[in-house]
């Protein structure tokens, strides 16, 4: 591999003059102080080489030039105090040596004008031929696989992945493909595009053909089914009228036969319609007993009942005046013990008021003595205070000596009198606190008491309450059942009775209806046939909510129903309910309705088509399906909601709150038709017995204890028990506070007598005693004279009795007569109070004897009404036994009058059958007559060519009436030889659907067909078109295979170059970051890997780069420290540079960030690798150029104002 010897530069930048920069060695460093030119050397290199002056730190050519008025420094900023004349041109030369140590001399010049000049050995040549020198050495000179500049370390580090796809792209040389990568790609896009978009035009252009072709068989084909169609309308019109006449010659028969019949059960009737009368005679009276008697039952019921609340309300107040007269004999004992506490506090009080008047009177007794000897030495003052001042004098030391003893005695004299003031005040607070305990203590026992009672109370309520809530429960189970069975019953016996007459008029409807949907296309047809349950547990449900509108006819719109009514009314048809869809009014379902739990709305269970929804809403309204009786209860009567609801099993609760027993689905209705006489008569006494039990269940839960009543009595004592509860927890905790103050305060009491007996210990001095009985001595030794002048036998004595007594005894008949005030005080207030708990004691005495007086008089009033209630009950008993003798006796009246009016029933029901037979035989000949002139009118509209014997079409004019109609349309007589036999014995309704569907299927055919009578004209143009297009088509679809075939060989080529490369550097990258990572406290290194966010085009999207320190766990590049982000970039630079390495290799100060441990473990890689590609290293870490074979030393000449170069072989060293 070849190398670089050295570099000669002349004028450029910093290095004025000729300058030989080398020999460089296999591994050289460049050193120097900063600012001397280290980069410049860099820029040298790079500039030779043909890197852009834009990328060496230069705008243009010619500041790489150099300039003479100022030293520029290696960042090219003028360095003050230096300057030298500048130069016009410069040049570089690089001599190099190949691997067959032929040496080459690359120059490059910059000319005067800042143009560039390449030579190699002194030829000039192109900067492509001149690159292409390079190249073939393997230094890329856009890759820059070569060099490293000042700061690139620092850039790769902070690269995000597209930056880091572009340096592989630059290293492979796959951006060299880029532009014409993105060229062939859109021109791929475009022929795409244009062949997609002649394809397109080709399908539409054969699709346009194909049809114009199929147009010209369709309109062939069209007219051939318009012939049919007309000779199958002709041949089913024909059928229609032959069986029409043939069906009214049968139904005139009919009616004159039935009408015979008819006049057979008149006669029957009448004969038992005279037993019937007597049989309801005799039943009335015997209801008529049994309805008094009841009367008399519910009126001695009621007498009853009127007693209950009564009773309930005196136990009540007998219960509170029990519990009053307990409480308020516990407030007279209360109030006895209070009594015997204030008397004994008065008599105290009275005690000390007697203590203190005794003390006033010795006190005055002690005075009056006392004043006439201090009047006989009141002379002597002046000369007493002429020796006192003499002797304050003549004893100043002394008491000088005192005074300083007793300035720490007054000191605790203050302390003293300020803990006695404490002690006193927190004596008056413990009594105060202590009376407070005691009130509370006997509130507590008050609330305690209350509340033992009220939870007795509340105990009896609840358990009275869970007895009435228990029997209520299995009265309601026991009416819940009978009603079950009550229902099926019910709605066995309607489904007997209604059974025939149902039949009838269900034929009937369902005959009107199949007439009205023929006449007139807006009928739909009955709800029930319209719409049905979503599954079958709902159909009772649903039958019940729908109730009347069951047999609703639905329609389009109300002019449709209108015409309807009118039809009806002219042939006599009956009534029937119509839901017009267009013209009802709806209203949605609340949501809340949709929120209770095992109830639907009745809308939401029942299946319909869209076009019928109006009516299906209208019809159900906010009905809900519940799915038992209590859930439909609770949603009712308990939540209080408006709704009609309605059970599974058919029960319904009206939102009026009246609850009805529902009726039967259609499938038991069926079968009550084969029901044995005997059958019905065991079901009807079953449905008696079922009634008279629930009948008694009612009267029984309401004789039971009104349940509001307890929950009201409940309610109230539930609050009280709280309030007591609350309040004796307030009080217990009051007592344990007050109790704790109470401990604090006498332990704070306690230290202030022990802190006060310590400073009476302090004050009692030995000096100051001493002090005093020498000041005492030498004061009664001065003053022995004038105490024998006053006749006392000390000075003391003197100042005692003239001048301190009077102020003395002047304090102490105060001090006596302020406590005397105040007992006073305290001894009325105490005398008041005394007279209150009398008062009091004798009002609670008083309440106790007119409680106990309420409470005996309701015990009396309780025995009274209780006996009463007795009374009554028997009598009610009595008459109840009379009652069931009277019901017996109505029983068999009614089984007598039943079987009398099923009698009658059976001669009516025939009766009515018949007449209804023969009315439906009149309408059906009416209606067979409507239809026969509906057809003819349609025949006449529609140019069917009947053969017609007798009369015409013609006369049969829209305006005539219904009678009218008729009586033309007999007139009219038709030839129906032509009719196929077989088509006039069989006049089935498949037939006639046979003839609609063929009809209809013809007519589908034809309007599916629609030809295009132009096909013809535009088939000639089109099949030209369609050639010139499919040549259009071929052309671009030639064009897109070409642009494609293009494009995939420049992706491909694209794909190989940038994956080569990444390959190869991810392959080696893990090792180079273990070897540049690697210690001897880590042997292993760290991890590094590179990744492909594309595997399809890893040149369009990122390379993420992930390197992972020794004993660190997996992070992002931007969270590594910056040491490690710099051997992360250059074990990437490394890698890259292996990938097409160039013989030599420039780094400028890529140690700069790294610290000595780093550094030396960079330098230990690159003495390693020296042997296979040249190091050229510009760095100022000793630790690392001290591994170097040879050094250049750059230094600023200032003399010269250039920089200078200084070599120095290493080798020549060895290592110590």
């Amino acid at each position: 591999m070849g190398r670089l010897v050295q570099l000669e530069v002349n004028n450029f930048k910093s290095y004025r003059g000729h300058h030989v920069i080398g020999p460089f060695k296999q591994l050289t460093a460049v050193i120097g102080p900063n600012g001397a030119g280290k980069s410049n050397i860099m820029d040298a290199v790079s500039f030779v080489l043909g890197i852009q002056s834009a990328q060496l730190r230069s705008t243009h050519l010619r500041d790489l030039i150099y300039r003479g008025r100022a030293m520029v420094d290696d960042q090219g900023r003028e360095v003050a105090g230096v300057s030298a004349e500048s130069a016009t041109s410069a040049y570089v030369s690089a001599v190099y040596e190949d691997a067959n140590q032929n040496q080459i001399t690359f120059t490059r010049t910059i000319s005067a004008d800042s143009k560039s000049e390449y030579r190699v050995n002194g030829k000039a040549v192109r900067r492509e031929a001149y690159v292409a020198y390079l190249e073939r050495e393997n230094v890329l000179v856009k890759a820059r696989n070569f060099l490293v500049f000042q700061g690139d370390v620092e850039s790769v580090a902070a690269q995000n992945p597209k930056d880091l796809t572009r340096l592989i792209e630059q290293v492979s040389g796959s951006l060299d493909l880029k532009d014409q990568y993105e060229t062939l790609k859109q021109a791929q896009d475009t022929a795409m595009e244009n062949s997609t978009l002649m394809f397109q035009k080709r399908r539409g252009m054969q699709a346009e053909l194909k049809q114009y072709r199929e147009q010209k068989s369709e309109a062939e084909q069209y007219e051939n089914m318009r012939q049919q169609r007309d000779e199958l309308v002709l041949v089913q019109t024909q059928w229609k009228l032959f069986h029409l006449e043939r069906d009214l010659e049968r139904m005139h028969d009919s009616v004159h036969e039935d009408q015979g019949t008819l006049r057979e059960y008149e006669d029957l009737h009448e004969a038992i319609e005279v037993q019937v009368r007597t049989a309801k005679q005799e039943h009335a009276a015997a209801t008529k007993d049994v309805v008094r008697l009841d009367r008399l039952v519910g009126k001695e019921e009621n007498a009853v009942k009127v007693h209950q609340p009564v009773l309930t309300q005196l136990r009540q107040a007998q219960t509170h005046s029990t519990q009053k007269v307990e409480r308020l004999a516990t407030q007279v004992e209360k109030i006895d013990r209070d009594l015997a506490r204030q008397e004994q506090s008065l008599a105290d009080l009275r005690n000390q008021i007697a203590t203190i008047t005794r003390a006033q009177q010795q006190l005055d007794r002690t005075a009056s003595s006392t004043d006439a000897r201090r009047q006989g030495l009141a002379g002597l003052q002046d000369e007493y205070h002429r020796l006192r001042s003499q002797f304050l004098l003549e004893s100043a030391t002394l008491q000088q000596q005192l005074d300083s003893l007793q300035l720490g005695s007054k000191a605790r004299q203050d302390e003293v009198a300020r803990l006695e003031a404490k002690r006193v005040a927190l004596e008056q607070k413990m009594e105060a606190t202590q009376e407070e305990l005691e009130q509370a203590r006997g509130k507590l026992e008050r609330a305690s008491d209350g509340l033992a009672r009220a939870t007795d109370e509340q105990a009896g309520l609840a358990q009275e309450m869970a007895a009435i809530q228990t029997r209520d429960a299995q009265l309601r189970a026991q009416e819940q059942s009978l009603n079950e069975k009550l229902v099926e019953l019910t709605g066995k016996l309607m489904d007997y009775r209604s059974d025939k007459r149902e039949s009838e008029r269900e034929t009937k409807m369902r005959q009107l209806v199949d007439d009205l949907k023929s006449l007139f296309p807006g009928v739909y047809g009955r709800l029930n046939e319209l719409c049905r349950p979503t599954q079958r547990i709902y159909d009772r449900a649903v039958a019940l909510v729908l109730g009347k509108h069951m047999d609703a006819i639905v329609t389009d719109s109300q002019a449709t129903a209108m015409e309807c009514i009118r039809y009806m009314r002219e042939q006599r048809k009956g009534h029937a309910t119509f839901l017009p869809v267009q013209d009802l009014v709806t209203k949605e379902i609340p949501p809340r309705l949709r929120s209770f739990a095992n109830a639907r709305p009745a809308l939401d269970v029942v299946q319909y088509d869209k076009e019928i929804e109006p009516a299906v809403k209208y019809a159900c309204g906010t009905a809900l399906i519940t799915e038992t009786l209590d859930v439909a209860r609770y949603i009712c009567y308990e939540k209080g909601t408006r709704v009609k609801a309605v059970t599974l099993d058919g029960v319904t609760i009206h939102k009026t709150g009246s609850m009805s027993g529902g009726t039967a689905g259609a499938d038991q209705a069926s079968g009550a038709s084969r029901w044995e006489e005997r059958e019905v008569e065991t079901m009807k006494r079953a449905h008696e017995k079922i009634v008279a039990d629930l009948q008694q269940l009612a009267k029984e839960r309401r004789r039971q204890r009104d349940r509001e009543t307890l929950q009201m009595q409940l309610a109230g004592v539930i609050p009280q028990r709280q309030y007591l509860q609350t309040l004796v927890a307030g009080l217990e905790g009051r007592i344990a506070a007050k109790t704790k103050e109470l401990e604090e305060m006498t332990a704070e009491r306690d230290g202030f007598t022990a802190r006060l007996d310590d400073l009476g210990a302090e004050m009692a001095d030995a000096r100051v005693l001493d002090l005093q009985e020498e000041i005492r001595r030498a004061r009664d030794t001065f003053f022995a004279d004038f105490c024998t002048q006053a006749q006392v036998a000390t000075i003391e004595e003197y100042e005692q009795l003239v001048l301190e007594s009077a102020v003395e005894e002047t304090k102490q008949r105060n001090a006596l007569a302020t406590q005397h005030t105040k007992l006073e005080t305290q001894l009325a207030y105490e005398t008041d109070q005394l007279a209150k708990l009398h008062e009091r004691r004798e009002q609670a005495l008083t309440a106790r004897a007119n409680e106990t007086r309420n409470a005996e008089s309701n015990a009396e009033r309780i025995t009274q009404i209780e006996e009463a209630v007795a009374n009554g009950e028997a009598k009610v008993n009595h008459l109840r036994e009379q009652l069931e003798e009277f019901r017996r006796t109505q029983k068999d009246k009614t089984q007598v009058l039943h079987r009398r009016k099923r009698q009658q029933q059976e001669v009516r029901s025939s009766q009515e059958a018949l007449v209804k037979k023969i009315a439906q035989e009149s309408d059906t000949i009416t209606q067979l007559h409507h239809h026969r002139v509906t057809l003819l009118r349609k025949a006449r509209v529609d140019n069917i060519p009947l053969t017609i014997m007798a009369g015409s079409l013609a006369d049969l004019v829209p305006d005539l009436t219904v009678q009218q109609s008729q009586e033309l349309s007999q007139a009219i007589v038709i030839d129906y030889d032509d009719l196929d036999d077989d088509l006039k014995e069989d006049g089935s309704p498949a037939i006639g659907q046979d003839f609609t569907d063929r009809i209809h299927q013809l007519t589908s055919d034809m309007d599916r067909i629609a030809p295009n009578m132009r096909a013809l004209e535009k088939l000639a143009g089109v099949t030209a078109k369609c050639a010139e297009t499919d040549k259009e088509f071929e052309k671009a679809r030639r064009d897109a295979r070409l642009a494609k075939d293009r494009f995939l060989s420049v992706r491909q080529e694209r794909y190989t170059r940038f994956m080569d490369a990444f390959t190869h550097i991810s392959g080696c990258i893990d090792t180079i970051y273990k070897e540049l990572t690697r210690s001897r406290n880590f042997p292993l290194g760290g991890t590094a890997y590179l990744s492909l966010e594309s595997e399809d085009e890893p040149y369009a999207e990122g390379v993420k780069y992930h390197a992972m320190p020794p004993m660190k766990r997996f992070r992002d590049m931007e969270q590594l420290s910056g040491g490690e982000k710099t051997v992360a970039a250059l074990a990437l630079l490394f890698a890259i540079h292996s990938y097409r390495p160039s013989p030599f290799f420039v780094l400028d100060e890529v140690d700069a960030a790294l610290d000595n441990a780093n550094v030396a473990k960079v330098a230990r890689y690159v003495v390693r690798h020296r042997e296979d590609v040249q190091f050229i290293i510009i760095s100022l870490k000793n630790s690392f150029y001290e591994r170097c074979q040879g050094l250049v030393g750059v230094y600023r000449d200032v003399d010269a104002n250039s920089s200078g170069i200084l070599t120095l072989d290493l080798e020549a060293f060895p290592d110590e």
